[in-house]
């Protein structure tokens, strides 16, 4: 992954037909608690719901990695209304996950009551595009439990397509999907394709260890 200075424009909401996904901050934080505590949010992605303190660390290492990355969580928001959707992430993969550890993953996370609607998809698409746009990453992951066949429709809807699957710890079985900038169609996808043209423009997607 290459890190550039992409701070400029990073405080702007993303906007899309239904949805304002904002740049994540102190305002989000009860929102992202009371959702973490729901078990049909977390039971693909956590043993247990996250308790106050425990919520309030990551709150807090999103914020970091905001300030590090210039990406990182956004809140989901009823454009029309303000109302709190869920969230939606870029962020890095980290060791033993079944990629690469400074791979981006690109990751939503929706209101139970709200699913079947689009909402992930549509947040999700906002969010390539500004991976591959503003951020200028050259290719982002994505994973999903075997048993997650929704979230494994949003990526193929995004564009993704799966590499292979990954025993983690535990037995657990995620899926790995991959998309690179060569796949991405996006609306600024011509203009920075030319701005970044150079040897690493078109890499491979290449395992390191």
């Amino acid at each position: 992954m290459v890190i550039r200075d992409i701070e400029a424009g990073s405080r702007a909401a993303l906007a899309t037909g239904r949805l304002r996904l904002e740049r994540w901050d102190d305002s989000h934080f009860d929102d992202f608690a009371r959702f973490m505590q729901d078990p049909s949010v977390i039971r693909y992605i956590r043993p247990a719901p996250l308790d106050r303190r425990r919520a309030l660390e990551q709150h807090e290492r999103s914020l970091a990695e905001w300030e590090m990355y210039g990406f990182g969580k956004r809140a989901i928001l009823d454009a029309e209304s303000g109302g709190w959707l869920g969230f939606t992430e870029l962020s890095l993969v980290g060791p033993d996950k079944g990629s690469r550890d400074d791979d981006v993953e690109l990751g939503y996370f929706v209101e139970p009551v709200r699913w079947g609607e689009g909402i992930a998809t549509e947040a999700a698409l906002a969010m390539r595009d500004d991976a591959f746009g503003r951020c200028a990453l050259l290719e982002l992951i994505g994973r999903c439990r075997v048993e997650n066949v929704a979230s494994a429709r949003v990526l193929e809807k995004v564009g993704f397509r799966r590499l292979r699957f990954f025993e983690l710890e535990g037995g657990i079985v995620v899926e790995i999907h991959h998309l690179s900038r060569e796949g991405w169609s996006g609306p600024d996808a011509a203009r920075r394709a030319a701005e970044l043209a150079g040897p690493q423009t078109g890499a491979k997607y290449r395992e390191t260890g």
